[in-house]
């Protein structure tokens, strides 16, 4: 870091005022210019990087013809200021530019403007190779960054290559996040089982204990009213055979489905005694799983 802030100054003493005005843009800051007299162009910028004063300067810098090649659509400072206030209007101009330029020019655009330029740029050296990765929000790894330490030429150099860093530090920590989460996940997930084993237990000693209280009363009454009871049991007798094999029938040709509707309905029961609901919860699962790196839940 200490290298880079030497870097800096060293670039900014060498740059000129309009360069100097698009890089502390780029940075969220501001650089006053001072615009003399008849400077179109350093007004072009303070309009566009400083603070809107003149609503006719660019309308000027378009009548101003070519000279020897030389056009305000062919310097990348003006063309991004002129781009920033009327980006309908120079849209052609800035598209034909970055054609024929390295790809550090469409992310500074891109990050100058807050827009999303996607023109077949060249990668011609590692600065450009680094700002491909950027955009393409590939994994910059430490080898990408040092290769650029040696190629830093100018403030735009610079700028992709703190970018880089930055986006570098943010991925460490995303893939330690992720990490962590996943952690906690597989965590989450046993204790959750245990608990819904416990519960289910629970549940079927309740059960249990229900029919222990309940059976030898129904017994009882049947043998007292069993002169009462006989011809309906009889009835009662074929009509239990009958449920069986029709719920032996279901069981058979749809078991898994029966086991995930008991399933659901038991976790359901038990999840909601533990506060969690649990549709949200299955919802949730089914897109972060243990073991599925780099899996995110959806907001």
């Amino acid at each position: 870091m200490v290298y880079l802030s030497e870097l800096e100054s060293k670039l900014v003493s060498s740059a000129s005022e309009r360069d100097l005005a698009l890089y502390r843009y780029l940075n969220g800051r501001k650089h006053s210019i001072y615009v003399s007299p008849n400077d179109t162009e350093s007004e072009l910028c303070y309009n566009a990087f400083v603070e809107s004063k003149s609503e006719d300067v660019l309308d000027r810098i378009r009548k101003v013809k070519p000279f020897k090649g030389l056009h305000y659509s062919n310097n990348f400072v003006l063309l991004v200021a002129a781009t920033k206030i009327d980006p309908q209007g120079e849209n052609g101009n800035l598209s034909e530019y970055l054609s024929s330029r390295g790809c550090k020019y469409q992310l500074i655009v891109n990050c100058a403007l807050g827009s999303g330029y996607r023109v077949a740029t060249k990668i011609e050296t590692p600065i450009d190779g680094l700002a491909n990765k950027i955009e393409g929000n590939a994994r910059i790894s430490e080898e990408d960054i040092q290769k650029c330490l040696s190629e830093i030429k100018d403030l735009y150099d610079l700028f992709v290559l703190e970018k880089a860093i930055a986006k570098s530090i943010f991925q460490e920590k995303e893939s330690l996040n992720i990490t962590t989460y996943e952690s906690l996940f597989d965590l989450q997930e046993g204790a959750l089982k245990r608990i819904e084993f416990m519960s289910f237990l629970l549940l079927f000693v309740l059960f249990a204990y229900f029919l222990y209280l309940i059976v030898p009363m129904l017994v009882k009454e049947v043998v007292e009213h069993w002169d009462t009871l006989e011809p309906l049991a009889y009835i009662l007798d074929k009509a239990v055979i009958v449920v069986i094999l029709l719920t032996g029938v279901v069981i058979a040709t749809k078991i898994q489905l029966v086991k995930n509707k008991a399933g659901n309905f038991i976790a359901k029961i038990v999840y909601g005694m533990l506060g969690i609901n649990y549709a949200k919860y299955q919802q949730l699962h089914s897109h972060v799983k243990p073991g599925n790196k780099g899996a995110k839940v959806d907001e």
